[in-house]
């Protein structure tokens, strides 16, 4: 019986599972790449927010929306002034 030679038939299933390896790898390192590039460049534009002035900021939301008493608002206030 004559069999028709094809690279492809030559190597079997490993003709296609590495070249499909290959590619999964290549699309990680660039979706990796994408997501540093992204996180650089986010981090240069962030302005300087003191963590301090964050968390006072969030807390006045917090009690605009009603989520938290003033005298809870009041505790919370001094616990981040003293730090």
């Amino acid at each position: 019986m004559y069999l028709h030679y094809s690279p492809y038939f030559h190597h079997g299933l490993f003709g296609w599972i590495f070249p499909i390896i290959g590619l999964g790898v290549f699309i990680l390192v660039v979706f990796l790449l994408y997501k540093l590039i992204k996180n650089i460049i986010i981090g240069i534009n962030r302005p300087n927010i003191h963590p301090t002035e964050e968390s006072l900021k969030i807390l006045n939301e917090r009690l605009a929306r009603g989520e938290i008493s003033e005298d809870e608002y009041l505790r919370l206030k001094n616990l981040i002034l003293k730090n």
